[in-house]
């Protein structure tokens, strides 16, 4: 149904303003925004109402209002993947939905990863299977998802691709969320080990086509296992 169109304030004119330049790259990481006064010309708003708008940016982690001016924070990237989250979160989407995103982008991410993981890379998604590992030895669930979700996030770093790297983080509190569903399960840590081990070494035989193969299998696999939960 068609609804009454809200008018924004004068504040969220300024904000939405800035962040659209942000999205548009016509801001970026370090950029010195103008002076208050310039601002103010420019937007044609009275000091009280620049502010606001300033203070509401700088609370979402978008500007950093320092000695030398206020500049473009490094964490803006943050704030969007983070607002993507949210829409999620508090969405209809079921958990088919979920994975059916995850196989899309973490196959994505898995194919980079075998491409372009350095060493120091490959080596801490090892010590995230050690750790898990371990989890699994000492039967502590909530180590075990850390490490989990650990791994998972090694790769998507690996990728060096910033926009899927947020994607992925997107989401990953409804991954944690939905291992904390399945990890009960008898077999699905085990399962889940053997998987990250057949992915890491594929990634390390730079073999993108067999690491994203693999990385769908065991999606897919874990959703086999909670499939089996709801049936119960």
């Amino acid at each position: 149904m068609i609804e009454p169109v809200k008018r924004l304030n004068v504040t969220d004119s300024i904000v939405n303003q800035i962040k659209e330049l942000i999205l548009q790259g016509k801001l970026k990481q370090g950029d010195k925004l103008p002076p208050e006064r310039e601002l103010m010309n420019k937007f044609d708003v009275g000091r009280p109402s620049l502010r606001e708008a300033l203070k509401v940016l700088e609370s979402q982690g978008l500007i950093q209002r320092l000695q030398r001016g206020t500049i473009i924070s490094g964490n803006h990237h943050t704030f969007f993947s983070d607002s993507l989250m949210f829409q999620l979160y508090f969405s209809a989407s079921d958990w088919q939905d979920i994975f059916e995103s995850r196989r899309f982008i973490e196959r994505e991410l898995t194919t980079l990863a075998a491409e372009r993981a350095t060493e120091e890379d490959m080596t801490e998604m090892k010590e995230a299977i050690t750790e898990m590992k371990a989890a699994i030895h000492n039967r502590n669930n909530t180590a075990y998802i850390a490490s989990n979700i650990r791994f998972h996030e090694k790769i998507a770093q690996s990728s060096k691709n910033k926009v899927m790297y947020n994607l992925f983080k997107s989401i990953d509190n409804l991954v944690s969320q939905m291992q904390e569903q399945t990890v009960t399960m008898p077999g699905v840590m085990n399962d889940s080990l053997k998987f990250h081990q057949k992915i890491l070494k594929a990634i390390r035989q730079r073999d993108a086509e067999k690491a994203g193969k693999l990385m769908v299998e065991h999606i897919q696999s874990v959703y086999g296992f909670l499939q089996g939960k709801d049936e119960d």
